[in-house]
């Protein structure tokens, strides 16, 4: 974590030094949709959050940016089932989450167009990720351990949205962003897991890679530190 913070820290120095007319900053949160497939099969997508703090330098065209963005989010997918009661035959229907909570850390390039809605902007996005993993939490369906999840992950990120500004110095953001890990979460090779079934036969686990793929919509907030010079 503390690497985490440094490495945001020089961020914000080189948003600065490049950023001519000052640097942005802001806050933003939202809904995560986390999407897995385990050993080919697809699961149910799993709905939590995401919140992330960023720093955006301010070049003097005021069209491309970089950008660092560090923020918590929950990624994963969900089983959902349905259990019957022997004795009264009612069905209850359960979820089943698997949750791996992430740190995300992103340095990328940021692209705006202006609209002619309100003085608003619109803008792609395209970052390089690396994940770290606070904890995570797994259903009984699922053979693996803390050997078989990998601390830290790494990937893409990609999106877009739209800046409303709400004054001088400060604006209203409407974001989307969908980041796939080129890194698996979970690995482990073949046979290492087994498990019997009701005739009794024993049944290897083939070799298992676990990617994460979050699709984010997410609203926050930017403020400007513009950097003014003086004729003398």
């Amino acid at each position: 974590m503390k690497k985490l913070f440094l490495f945001f820290c020089c961020i914000f120095f080189i948003a600065s030094s490049y950023a001519q007319g000052g640097f942005a900053y802001g806050v933003k949160g939202g809904l995560t949709l986390g999407i897995q497939k385990w050993n080919g099969f697809d699961r149910s997508v799993l709905p939590k959050y995401n919140g992330s703090i960023f720093l955006e330098s301010i070049p003097a065209e005021k069209r491309f940016s970089i950008f660092g963005q560090l923020g918590y989010h929950i990624k994963g997918s969900r089983v959902k089932s349905f259990f019957r009661n022997p004795t009264t035959q009612d069905i209850t229907r359960r979820n089943i989450d698997t949750e791996f909570r992430n740190v995300s850390l992103i340095l990328g390039g940021k692209s705006a167009y202006p609209i002619s809605v309100n003085n608003a902007k619109a803008y792609y996005l395209f970052g390089i990720r690396g994940d770290y993993n606070i904890n995570y939490s797994g259903d009984a369906f699922l053979p693996f351990n803390d050997e078989d999840v990998n601390k830290f992950t790494y990937g893409f990120t990609f999106g877009g949205g739209i800046e409303i500004p709400l004054s001088r110095l400060s604006g209203l953001l409407f974001e989307v962003q969908i980041s796939p890990d080129a890194r698996p979460q979970v690995f482990y090779p073949a046979n290492k897991y087994s498990y019997t079934t009701s005739q009794g036969v024993d049944v290897f686990v083939g070799e298992t890679k676990v990617f994460n793929t979050a699709f984010e919509i997410t609203i926050g907030f930017k403020f400007l530190r513009v950097v003014e010079y003086e004729e003398e």
